[in-house]
């Protein structure tokens, strides 16, 4: 320690020294003035087909994770980008507002397109996202669309493997069917009250619950009456159980044996712009069903 401690003052007046000699010849002294600027943070947008993995997000609902991180198809992931595009604001945008909206509107269509028919008919739900606060005052304007595979309650993603690409083109692998419900509160006859979630399955499997198309409430404000709007869907969605039957709607009024039942039409949905129920046939929950219903008519539920 000793001798470290007398070679200090050497070592502190040979800098010095060199200090006052002043720059080399040819040199002007600016240690940075020849070195090229780096380049500005780009942004770059997920391309369509691109899969994103596993995030927590639910239908409709603003991610909290702005995009995603890429990962390839064939590994498990949980979002399948399908287009991108500016969001159409001066400031970033809250999620219940017009520059929202028409990028909800762009990603539904490119949803269905994507997905060979449209998205609410298939075991599928939408994902869309904006650029973060610090990614919008680093200049990003730039939302991304993707499809999910739905999981059991239609509103949360179901992690998979491989393309959503033309899924619900012949033969539809994707395209939403039977199901079977989970609930409680049953009725005397073994209908629930209540729904806690819907889980897809083939017709050919065990099930209480079939999908009969969707219906899209008109425009206007989100109803502030949860049992008005049960009522004016319900009845859509009875009209809709009737048609697929095959049966007008006295005769499946008379029928004791199959009931409706809808799914959809949250608040943020409705805010969205989005206004589209899925409508389903259900029976009771003591008759379990092994084949579709449609166009049975008057017939009796199958044995």
């Amino acid at each position: 320690m000793a001798s470290r401690s007398r070679r200090l003052p050497l070592l502190l007046a040979a800098v010095l020294a060199t200090a006052a000699c002043g720059a080399p010849a040819g040199a002007d002294g600016d240690l940075v003035n020849g070195w090229a600027m780096l380049p500005a943070a780009r942004y770059v947008a997920p391309a369509a087909g691109q899969c994103l993995a596993a995030g927590p997000f639910s239908a409709f609902e603003q991610p909290s994770a702005a995009v995603l991180a890429g990962i390839d198809c064939a590994e498990q992931h949980s979002v399948e980008v399908v287009a991108t595009g500016t969001v159409a604001a001066d400031t970033l945008p809250a999620w219940d507002s017009d520059p929202v909206r028409a990028a909800y509107a762009a990603c539904d269509r490119a949803a269905s397109d994507y997905a060979g028919g449209d998205w609410h008919t298939g075991r599928l739900l939408p994902f869309l996202s904006l650029p973060s606060g610090p990614a919008w005052a680093g200049g990003v304007r730039t939302w991304v669309c993707g499809l999910a595979e739905a999981a059991d309650d239609l509103f949360a993603p179901k992690p998979r493997t491989g393309s959503l690409r033309g899924g619900l083109k012949d033969p539809r692998p994707l395209a939403l069917s039977c199901a079977a419900l989970d609930g409680g509160d049953l009725t005397p006859d073994g209908f629930y009250r209540s729904v806690d979630a819907v889980t897809p399955v083939s017709c050919t499997d065990p099930h209480d619950t079939e999908f009969v198309g969707v219906w899209a409430a008109p425009a206007g404000a989100f109803p502030a009456d949860a049992q008005a709007l049960n009522a004016t869907v319900s009845k859509a969605c009875f009209a809709e159980v009737a048609s697929f039957l095959g049966l007008s709607a006295l005769q499946l009024y008379q029928r004791k044996d199959v009931y409706t039942f809808w799914d959809g039409l949250t608040r943020s949905q409705w805010q969205l712009g989005d206004r589209t129920a899925h409508c389903f046939l259900n029976v009771s929950t003591a008759k379990i069903l092994h084949s579709s219903l449609k166009g049975l008519g008057t017939d009796p539920l199958p044995a």
